[in-house]
């Protein structure tokens, strides 16, 4: 059972409780945008701890330290704390020129690294590893070698076309996770496959099943794929988007 709905509960009550005793001068609805924005970003923040593959998280660091940024400074003069003013009609501006900066030089967002993995009777496996802050990434609709890929979007799309794709005689695993963006997948006719999505705000397709709003979980496996041996794992997970895996038919 998740606790967060009942401690969320609770918190409001005091709040309203608080404030209708005369303690406090401000209800817990005044707190709520700053208080999600904090939250969010310290989630974030301490996912990556846990996940931390070297320097490429330096920019998904800073991305997220500005939203707590943010949070607290939109938090504080809510609960009579004094700041100093923030001259926003500059701020957002030059947020929009270093946003368009950053998707100009996509070489510096992230990099790919393929690792080879030692299979049993002397085979060899690739498998691709990539970690990008911001950009797009797409692999067809042309002929291209599908071989195991973690993939991790901070804000983006990401493309994946399979149609005409050599796929190999074995299960391949694709993960792809990301912050803000859309995620596409289209396969090949005839090709088993199993999903499993989620996505914290936003809509998931797979095939004729569709979720949409918050907390939303898409599972489904062809029939036939655990005894099939070309095949495709699945896993997209995604915090705000869109989800979609489509089968051409």
């Amino acid at each position: 059972m998740s606790y967060k709905l009942p401690i969320i509960l609770i918190i409001f009550g005091i709040g309203f409780l608080l404030h209708n005793l005369g303690i406090i001068g401000f209800t817990p609805w005044i707190l709520l945008w700053p208080g999600v924005l904090i939250w969010f970003g310290l989630q974030q923040l301490i996912q990556i701890s846990k996940e931390r593959r070297g320097s490429q998280d330096s920019w998904e660091i800073a991305l997220w330290l500005v939203v707590v940024t943010v949070g607290v400074y939109l938090l504080l003069p809510k609960i009579g704390i004094t700041v100093p003013s923030i001259p926003w009609k500059l701020i957002w501006p030059l947020f929009l020129v270093i946003l368009g900066i950053m998707l100009l030089f996509p070489g510096k967002k992230g990099k790919a690294v393929f690792k080879v993995h030692f299979q049993p009777g002397g085979k060899t496996q690739m498998r691709e590893y990539k970690r990008a802050f911001m950009g797009e990434f797409v692999r067809g609709p042309g002929s291209w070698v599908l071989d195991d890929l973690t993939l991790h979007h901070s804000i983006g799309t990401v493309n994946l076309d399979l149609t005409h794709a050599i796929i190999p005689e074995r299960e391949v695993f694709l993960d792809i996770s990301g912050y803000v963006g859309e995620a596409s997948i289209y396969l090949p006719p005839g090709l088993p496959f199993k999903a499993e999505c989620s996505i914290g705000l936003g809509e998931i397709t797979v095939l004729d099943q569709h979720e949409s709003g918050s907390g939303r979980y898409v599972q489904i496996q062809s029939e036939g794929y655990d005894q099939a041996t070309k095949k495709v794992n699945i896993q997209v997970h995604w915090k705000i988007g869109e989800i979609n895996i489509r089968q051409i038919r």
